[in-house]
């Protein structure tokens, strides 16, 4: 059995773990009452090697004290999708982490609001964000933020994902997708088009179309995809890109015209619908997101057992089966995995924007 680890030892770790304080290798061991035998280290081990000792022990102290409250998860939208997602986590992660779990509503300036709250919050593990991805849209729509979204929020894990889709209401004259973009680029300017709200993932779809298709389709904004599902089924508004979920029933009842899929490949929830990137736009894929993040300077350790955690979750199968019932695929995988999408997704959209001239009022 190890050793109980010696109470100056304690407090030095202890130090690690603030990190306005800096611990240098010219700390000397016997001010702090800390011998090597008393550590347990072999004679040869320097000054680097016991910092990354005292490290690793200290890191391990901190994940299993973790969480010493509850764990509330962050939704910077109004009541929907998301915080329904944030609940299938919430619902398990006491099984686990042996605290409750609450989901808290804080919409307001296009997720920026509850952003922020997150990335100012203690960086415990205890506040957490789940976000869509319009967290690596906004950097390029505002000069100015009030957080980094690199710096200031640490991914976590990508929870779920779910297809966009295009579709167009029974007047418009399009069959298929090949005709659509036909149409389109035979009536410049003349074909307007909606989406679930302006600078979403949705329009930025749309308007990665336009450019790759060499065509000009018009946005008109609306504040969501409810308000602009409306309009396009009262036939003001002929084409609506959306996601899969929300358009699928629409389909198989009528009153929309299926074309294509926004994803890479085609999606389990729509087989019979080409991807736009097999349909003549190799490269084109864009899809919705969510993930998790906590405040950017959450100790690692915690982030890692955060992690484990939403992995462990989205394996259950009535987790599963919820997300799936719903169109949403399961995701998973490492904090750096998720790191890199938004890395990608920051360059990507950002690059649609610019060239789209989109701004916000």
């Amino acid at each position: 059995m190890p050793m109980p680890m010696p109470m100056p030892m304690r407090r030095l770790a202890c130090l690690l773990l603030q990190p306005a304080q800096r611990f240098t290798a010219r700390v000397s061991l016997a001010a702090q009452g800390i011998s090597r035998s008393a550590m347990n280290l072999p004679p040869v081990l320097g000054r680097p090697a016991l910092f990354f000792a005292l490290a690793f022990a200290a890191a391990a102290a901190v994940a299993q004290s973790y969480p010493s409250k509850p764990v509330r998860i962050i939704v910077p939208l109004p009541p929907g999708a998301v915080d329904m997602t944030a609940r299938y986590l919430c619902d398990k992660f006491p099984q686990s982490l042996g605290q409750p779990c609450i989901v808290e509503n804080k919409p307001g300036a296009g997720s920026i609001v509850g952003m922020d709250y997150v990335a100012k919050a203690e960086p415990d593990g205890h506040t957490l964000v789940l976000a869509a991805n319009n967290l690596p849209i906004i950097p390029s729509l505002y000069a100015t933020l009030p957080f980094d979204v690199v710096k200031d929020l640490a991914p976590i894990a990508l929870v779920s994902t779910i297809p966009g889709m295009i579709v167009a209401h029974t007047s418009f004259p399009a069959q298929s997708f090949q005709e659509f973009i036909a149409y389109v680029k035979a009536n410049p300017g003349k074909v307007n088009y909606t989406s679930c709200g302006l600078a979403s993932p949705q329009h930025l779809a749309g308007e990665l179309l336009n450019s790759m298709a060499g065509m000009q389709m018009v946005h008109i904004p609306y504040k969501g995809c409810g308000p602009a599902e409306v309009d396009v089924l009262a036939g003001h508004v002929p084409i609506f890109i959306s996601n899969i979920g929300r358009s699928m029933p629409l389909i198989r009842a009528g009153k929309v015209r299926g074309y294509a899929v926004t994803t890479a490949q085609r999606s389990r929830f729509a087989p019979e619908y080409p991807s736009v990137s097999e349909s003549g736009f190799p490269g084109y894929d864009l899809d919705i997101w969510f993930g998790l993040l906590a405040p950017g300077r959450t100790p690692r350790a915690i982030v890692t057992r955060l992690n484990a955690e939403v992995n462990r979750v989205l394996a259950l199968p009535d987790i599963r089966d919820r997300l799936l019932a719903q169109a949403y695929e399961p995701a998973g995988g490492t904090p750096e995995k998720f790191a890199e999408v938004i890395r990608a997704d920051l360059e990507r959209y950002g690059k649609v924007i610019r060239e789209a001239g989109i701004k916000v009022e």
